[in-house]
Parts: C-alpha cells; structure tokens; sequence
C-alpha cells in the first residue's frame, strides 16, 4: 500500500513539476496597418491607426481602428526618437519608446526651394507598457514608411505599417 501511494506522489509531483517547466512557444504575428496624423505642435502629432495582426495562416487576430499620439523625444539631423500611445477600443492599448525616425528623401519644397515634406522610414521595437491584446507582447519589429508633411495646405502625415509582432 505505501509502495502504491508513493507511486502516486511521485506521478503526481513529475506532472506538476514538467508543466510549471514548460514554456509556451513564442507565436509571431505579421503586422499590417496605415496611419494617418496630423502635426498639432512642432513635437506632437494625433491622427488615426488601423492596424491588423494575422496568423500564419492569414487570419486576422487583431484587427482595429484607433486613436494614435506621437511624440519627438529626441534626436539630431535626419534621426528623431520617438514615442506613441495607441488606444482601440475594449480596453486594447500599447505605449511604444525609442521609435526611430529616419528622413529617407525630400518630397515637397515651398515655393523659395526649402523642403515642407520629407520621406520617411521608422521602426518601432519597444513596446513599453500594453493592455488586451497587446499586454503579452514578447517583441516586436514594425516598420512605417510613408512621409511627413507640414506645406501650406497639408498638414498631414501618412504612413504604411508592416512588420511582426511576438506574443
């Protein structure tokens, strides 16, 4: 009878302790989104994100429309650091940090030749603080290209998201 008790403990005790062992695979999701701003301040912009994650197999496990806010936090020349809160809805949000900012070309001039509106590459890696959907991120490596634009009559900034995101 000892001998079957102890047997037990022992099958029961490698059980729980091979599952508190085990780790979840990392599952990594393709990002896809656009984002549309407008400059409020020289270091602040608020506009809209649209931004999906699919599976490997194409389905969508994310998909919404939100409030976004950007700021500069920093940089020099042809480099600026950035941060930026998105908000969807149900309680589903992300704070990034570090976003870096580089000008990739000029796209528009005022009328006395000196540029209004550049081109640019970003990437997003750190996300700092996430709720819902975005409160078990692992990693991430989302790039927006697109361009920012502060000419007479378009104060807008459009960019297109792409990249992955690690859970």
């Amino acid at each position: 009878m000892k001998s079957k008790v102890l047997a037990i403990t022992l099958l029961v005790s490698t059980t729980i302790i091979g599952h508190s062992n085990t780790s979840f695979a990392e599952i990594c999701l393709i990002a896809k989104g656009t984002v549309i701003t407008q400059n409020v301040t020289s270091t602040q912009q608020i506009g809209q994100i649209t931004l999906s994650f699919l599976n490997s197999s194409g389905n969508a496990m994310f998909s919404q429309t939100g409030s976004l806010v950007g700021n500069i936090t920093g940089g020099g020349f042809g480099v600026v650091s950035l941060s930026h809160v998105a908000t969807f809805s149900s309680a589903q949000s992300f704070v990034t940090q570090d976003d870096q900012a580089r000008i990739t070309g000029v796209r528009d001039f005022l009328a006395d030749g000196t540029a209004c509106s550049y081109y640019i590459h970003e990437n997003i890696s750190k996300i700092i603080t996430g709720t819902g959907f975005f409160g078990s991120v692992k990693s991430v490596n989302i790039y927006a290209d697109g361009y920012i634009s502060n000419c007479p009559g378009e104060n807008r900034n459009e960019f297109t998201l792409s990249g992955e995101l690690c859970k």
